[in-house]
């Protein structure tokens, strides 16, 4: 089976989107498919790696969201499909590649889209303006309409489109490399007493909220907690979040592009905190969970369904999260072993798996699993 995953804001400095793709492609082309990424770049190109074809489609920048892009050449996308037609496409984006959905559908080829984000959430979060009332529901609607079957990874994805929509909604969680993301036997090195290491991993975008992080290390300062904050990260926002931040034990980081570092910050710290309040998912809390690292998530969005008993829901204040981090050091051990042991049932092979089964049912109804067939026998 050919497919094709099609996204906007997936770049070198991306977070859960690109290790969505990235993670589901390699496990695409190790179950014998074939996959191509088509997203947006800074120029054209085409490139081979081991999850096979990558096109970067030129595209500009998005103001306002730290250098992510978005396809706007939509007619080279449509060129790019009609040229080598896939079984399934695989929609990763809720804006200008929609269209390119359509087009594809017309041609006879099935659509799922990846609910990577909840519209309603991210603009309550991001603006202090209000959307028409009624706008983002008639827009999903549309949406939802224009592709075959809708992915959700949780239950507060999928409420975004409402009892009414037109498709099916699939229950989808995403999953986390548990190999890659585990605990380190750094306990017997550390000083003690030392400061109570604690670290974030989120863009720092007006949506994320991220300035919660800097008002819950200073509520930490004023009871007299000795702690670290690293926040892992980059976006308009870091400028702002320093300057708030002077005279905390507060520590940028930036992006961390190598996974492997990433893992072993995450593994190195004693607790984690998830800000954003409009998740569809978590992933960066799932990979700080299976590092061992308990976390506290906001009672808001998908974050307490992803959590389980490996961190603390908390209301989103900077009392609350602080609240919860004491709470969590006194109990550390236990609270990392159950965070290992949640984290490890959410696996990418599961994710793939039911994606692929998704995809050749649509495949198989649309009549191009039948062809796929007939070409593998020739």
């Amino acid at each position: 089976m050919h497919i094709v995953q099609l996204a906007n804001f997936y770049g070198d400095r991306s977070g859960g989107l690109r290790t969505a793709l990235d993670e589901l492609g390699r496990r695409y082309a190790a179950a014998g498919h074939r996959r191509t990424l088509i997203v947006p770049g800074d120029v054209d190109e085409i490139i081979h790696d081991h999850a096979g074809c990558v096109v970067r489609v030129r595209s500009p920048l998005v103001p306002g969201l730290g250098g992510y892009r978005a396809i706007a050449r939509r007619a080279e996308v449509d060129r790019l499909i009609e040229r080598d037609p896939p079984d399934v496409i695989e929609l990763s984006d809720k804006s200008t590649l929609v269209a390119c959905g359509r087009r594809a559908r017309r041609l006879g080829i099935p659509v799922v889209l990846i609910s990577h984000e909840r519209l309603d959430a991210v603009w309550d979060a991001a603006t202090d303006r209000r959307v028409p009332s009624g706008a983002i529901e008639r827009y999903n609607r549309r949406l939802a309409a224009s592709v075959d079957a809708i992915v959700c990874a949780s239950r507060f994805a999928a409420a975004e489109f409402g009892p009414a929509t037109a498709r099916p909604i699939h229950h989808i969680p995403l999953g986390v490399d548990s190999d890659l993301f585990r605990p380190v036997p750094t306990a017997s090195s550390r000083p003690t007493p030392r400061p109570l290491e604690i670290v974030s991993a989120v863009r720092l975008t007006a949506d994320k909220q991220p300035g919660i992080l800097v008002e819950t290390s200073r509520e930490l300062s004023r009871r007299r907690v000795d702690h670290k904050l690293t926040i892992l990260g980059h976006g308009p926002m870091r400028d702002e979040l320093e300057q708030r931040s002077a005279g905390l034990p507060v520590a940028f980081a930036g992006f961390v592009a190598d996974r492997n570092e990433l893992a072993l910050t995450m593994a190195c710290a004693d607790l984690g905190i998830a800000p954003g309040p409009a998740e569809t998912f978590g992933l960066a809390a799932l990979e700080m969970m299976a590092c061992g690292t308990p976390v506290v998530v906001p009672a808001a969005g998908a974050l307490p369904e992803v959590v389980g008993n490996g961190g603390v829901v908390a209301p989103r204040t900077p009392v609350a999260f602080a609240d919860a981090l004491v709470l969590m050091s006194a109990d550390l051990a236990p609270m990392g072993a159950r965070a290992r042991s949640h984290a490890a049932t959410f696996t990418w092979r599961r994710t793939a798996d039911d994606l692929m089964s998704l995809y050749t049912m649509l495949a198989v109804r649309s009549g191009r699993g039948e062809r796929q067939a007939a070409r593998s026998n020739l």
